[in-house]
């Protein structure tokens, strides 16, 4: 009877909409905009709750919707076990603002069509539409002015600090992402994690592009599985019912040149999905064409999303069975090595590759090069450098141990949702331990930082560790992630956004040997 009610309200124009559709997509919506849509489907609504997973940067609450049937508001709720859960992230980007829309879209459709509802009877949707609700407020024309739209502007990619949240996955420095790992990802555990962006300028012949995980230290098989059956189902479906072209994300490697390749971003954990993937989860990059009208990004975001949460109900016990597995690897103690270096690698086969030719040209007017687009979409047979893979290794030990005066680092790794215990019982055992021969400090600042990367070798010995030392054992199922924060030669990890730089500077110019202070533990024996 409250969904007929509710339809019938929409029908006489009394149920929210978006800015963007009450502008006729030329504006986006505001965090009050947003909160005020959330506030009043939430009023009338017997499957959506929300609450505040955190605060801003400058203190404005961050809304998670929850959409369950029956309404539940909490991970403990026992009703949630046997169901699959998918959280869906928008505006980590305020200036990509298509994620945001057809979030609020997603949220009020739950309640009017009752083939998507029914998907809540196997699924848990969680949803943050505007994890940047500060750089939201910064609305200007002059903001992404490259893209179509939306006329009225939108807002800054980076948060009130300065700093891009979606780079912020590792060492957890601003309030937004923080509040995201620890009291949604940690305390929720999706299964799925949709992270909703818009393309920054490169040309191609998609509505919307996708990723995965990139991490080659991620679970082979959930990401296999990925790759191999969720984006094909998706992309089929995308095209057939609703005419949308959707490929991998990436740009061309030579614009002039699209024979070149196609190639994609970033392996590194400080993106979000390549987190979320590295922790066993599902990850999926959705990418909006900039230069796509602002209408069509956010149909299209919608769109693919919704295809998701069908797929995903669809094969909900073969999903949540991969995730279950990778976890029990990563306790289990099988794992001996992962990867610290890696290099970009193509996929196996040339693929089909719809673009556009950039053409170069001289102003007759400045004798200036220029480059404008060739408006005729061609398809182009290249190679795409869509995946990484390892070309260096190291150890998994049973264990990392470290010092008491490294709490910083003990406490940001009980952010990360890891188990940190402290030695109770002093014991003797054989260790790896990484001699530092040189540190080397990028020569820019990178979201404030000047990142590090140490040099050097690792050796064997016998040490005794004393009770109270901080024991991080690796058999958890954030294992990969663990590694990728305490290995001293990691691309991502502490080291690399200087957790332990005084020590470094204390103790390089003093001593001839230097031991890294995170010790390996290969075999231990309990001292009486």
């Amino acid at each position: 009877m409250l969904l007929l009610i509710i339809s019938l309200m929409l029908q006489i124009g009394e149920f929210p909409k978006s800015r963007a559709e009450l502008s006729n997509y030329t504006q986006t919506s505001t965090y009050s905009d947003v909160i005020n849509f959330i506030d009043q489907v939430v009023k009338l609504s017997p499957i959506a709750s929300v609450t505040m997973f955190g605060k801003s940067y400058e203190g404005r609450d961050l809304p998670l919707v929850i959409l369950s049937d029956p309404k539940i508001s909490s991970p403990e709720d026992k009703r949630v076990s046997d169901k699959i859960i998918i959280l869906i992230i928008g505006n980590i980007h305020a200036g990509e603002v298509e994620g945001k829309e057809a979030i609020l879209h997603i949220i009020r459709k739950f309640h009017l069509d009752e083939n998507l509802k029914k998907l809540l009877d196997d699924a848990v949707v969680l949803t943050v539409p505007i994890l940047n609700a500060d750089g939201n407020e910064k609305i200007s024309k002059s903001n992404r002015a490259h893209q179509n739209g939306p006329e009225g502007g939108v807002g800054v990619r980076e948060n009130s600090q300065g700093l891009d949240l979606n780079r912020d996955f590792t060492k957890l420095e601003t309030p937004e992402v923080r509040s995201l790992i620890i009291n949604v990802i940690n305390r929720w555990l999706p299964h799925i994690v949709i992270d909703c962006h818009t393309t920054n300028g490169s040309y191609h012949g998609y509505v919307l592009t996708y990723a995965t995980g990139l991490n080659p230290n991620s679970n082979s098989k959930v990401t296999n599985f990925v790759r191999e059956e969720l984006f094909p189902e998706i992309t089929k479906r995308m095209w057939e019912n609703y005419g949308y072209r959707i490929y991998y994300y990436g740009n061309f490697i030579d614009p002039l040149d699209p024979s070149k390749g196609w190639i994609t971003f970033d392996h590194r954990p400080r993106f979000g999905t390549n987190y979320i993937g590295l922790i066993n989860r599902i990850a999926i990059l959705s990418e909006a064409y900039a230069y796509a009208d602002f209408r069509t990004r956010i149909d299209a975001t919608e769109k693919f999303i919704e295809e998701i949460l069908r797929f995903a109900v669809k094969n909900r016990k073969k999903i949540m069975n991969l995730i279950k597995e990778a976890d029990e690897i990563s306790v289990s103690g099988e794992v001996d090595s992962l990867g610290i270096r890696f290099q970009v690698k193509e996929f196996d086969r040339l693929e089909k590759i719809y673009g556009y030719r950039l053409i170069e040209y001289v102003d007759t007017l400045t004798g200036e090069k220029k480059r404008r687009v060739n408006e005729k979409i061609e398809v182009f047979e290249t190679k795409n450098f869509g995946e990484f893979k390892i070309v260096e290794k190291r150890l998994v030990p049973l264990a990392y141990v470290f010092s008491t005066e490294f709490k910083n680092v003990a406490d940001k790794l009980l952010e990360h949702g890891i188990s940190v215990e402290r030695v109770k019982n002093k014991f003797r055992a054989i260790a790896e331990v990484f001699i530092i021969d040189s540190v080397k400090y990028s020569e820019r600042k990178f979201q404030g930082h000047n990142e590090a990367r140490l040099f050097g070798h690792y050796e064997d010995v016998e040490i005794e560790i004393d009770s109270g030392y901080y024991y991080v054992s690796v058999r958890q199922p954030k294992l990969n992630l663990i590694f990728y924060l305490l290995e001293p030669e990691s691309d991502d990890g502490f080291v690399n956004w200087n957790f332990f730089d005084e020590f470094l500077g204390r103790e390089i110019e003093d001593k001839r040997k230097v031991i890294f202070p995170v010790y390996k533990i290969k075999q231990m024996e309990v001292l009486k």
